[in-house]
C-alpha cells in the first residue's frame, strides 16, 4: 500500500493542489481473483454509461487513470499483487457480512487501489463515487469483494455491487459499505460500536451494556450513524438523535469496545 500512496503523491501533483485546497480522501482495493490489468477504455465507458460518471477528463499513465468529478478527484490504480494478507485475515475475522471472507477473499491476487479526492471536504459524495467506481471495476473483472483498510471493512461483490446499484436507483446511502458495525453480546446484554464514522467528522458511536436484543442494539446504532451522514449533524454532548421512534441521548466518554472517545448512545 505505500507503493500506492508515493505513486498517487506523484502522479496527482499536476491534477490538484493539496496545499491549496483542504482534502480529503476515500480509498479501498477491489481484491482481483486474476493478475489481469483493467481495461482502461471499458472501465471509463461503464463508469459514464452504467453509473453517470463524467470521464471525458481522464488521462491515463502507468496502468493508472486519473480523472475530475464534480467536487473530486479520482484515482484508478491496478496493483499485480495482493493486499496485506494480516490485515485482510484480521478483517475476515470480523467480517459477519461475509461469513466466507477467509476463503474467498484471502485467494485474491492482484487489487485494484481507488481513491476519491474531496476538494470540499463534502465526504458522503466522496463515498458515493467511491462506491459507483468500486461496483464499476467489480462488475468488470473476476473479483471477489472490497476491502477498505482504515475500516478493516471487507464486503463481498454480491453485496457491495446490490447496494452500488440500489443507491444509484434509490439514493440510499449503502452505510454497511462504508462504515464497520460490529456487534457483541455477552449473556443477557448487548452491545455494538461503529468503525469509519471518524472519517465524517463525528466521533465513532457505541451502545453498551443493553438489554435489548443484540439485532435492535445493532438496528438503533445503523439508524444513528445513517442520521448522522444523512443530516451532516455535529453532535454535542447531551444531545438527543430522533432515531429508531425514540430520542437517543449522546454521551461523549470513554470508549468501551475500541480506542479513544466515543459517542454512547443510551438505549
Amino acid at each position: 500500500m505505500l507503493r500506492f500512496f508515493i505513486l498517487l503523491s506523484l502522479f496527482m501533483a499536476p491534477f490538484f493542489s493539496f496545499a491549496a485546497i483542504p482534502s480529503k480522501v476515500v480509498t479501498g482495493s477491489v481484491l482481483l481473483d486474476q493478475k489481469n490489468p483493467l481495461d482502461a477504455k471499458a472501465l471509463l465507458a461503464a463508469l459514464k454509461t452504467d453509473w453517470k460518471i463524467r470521464t471525458d477528463s481522464a488521462s491515463l499513465k502507468d496502468k493508472t487513470i486519473v480523472f475530475s468529478a464534480p467536487g473530486a478527484t479520482i484515482m484508478i490504480a491496478y496493483l499485480d499483487y495482493p493486499a496485506a494478507p494480516e490485515e485482510i485475515r484480521a478483517a475476515a475475522k470480523i467480517s459477519w457480512l461475509w461469513n466466507n471472507a477467509a476463503a474467498e477473499a484471502g485467494r485474491h491476487q492482484a487489487q485494484v487501489v481507488i481513491s476519491v479526492i474531496s476538494a470540499n471536504g463534502k465526504m458522503a459524495e466522496a463515498y458515493k463515487l467511491f462506491t459507483k467506481v468500486a461496483a464499476c471495476v467489480l462488475e468488470q473483472r473476476d473479483a471477489s469483494g472490497v476491502f477498505m483498510n482504515n475500516q478493516y471493512l471487507l464486503i463481498s461483490k454480491g453485496f457491495y455491487t446490490a447496494a452500488a446499484h440500489n443507491m444509484l436507483a434509490n439514493q440510499t446511502i449503502p452505510l454497511y459499505c462504508w462504515i464497520y458495525f460490529g456487534i457483541l453480546q455477552d449473556k443477557d446484554k448487548a452491545g455494538a460500536y461503529t468503525f469509519g464514522l471518524e472519517a465524517f467528522g463525528c466521533h465513532e458511536l457505541e451502545i453498551a451494556n443493553s438489554k435489548h436484543s443484540l439485532q435492535d442494539v445493532q438496528a438503533a446504532l445503523y439508524d444513528a450513524a445513517l442520521y448522522i451522514i444523512q443530516n451532516d449533524v455535529v453532535v454535542t454532548n447531551g444531545q438527543t438523535l430522533p432515531v429508531s421512534n425514540q430520542n437517543m441521548v449522546m454521551r461523549l466518554s470513554k470508549a468501551v469496545f475500541i480506542d479513544g472517545e466515543t459517542w454512547k448512545i443510551e438505549f
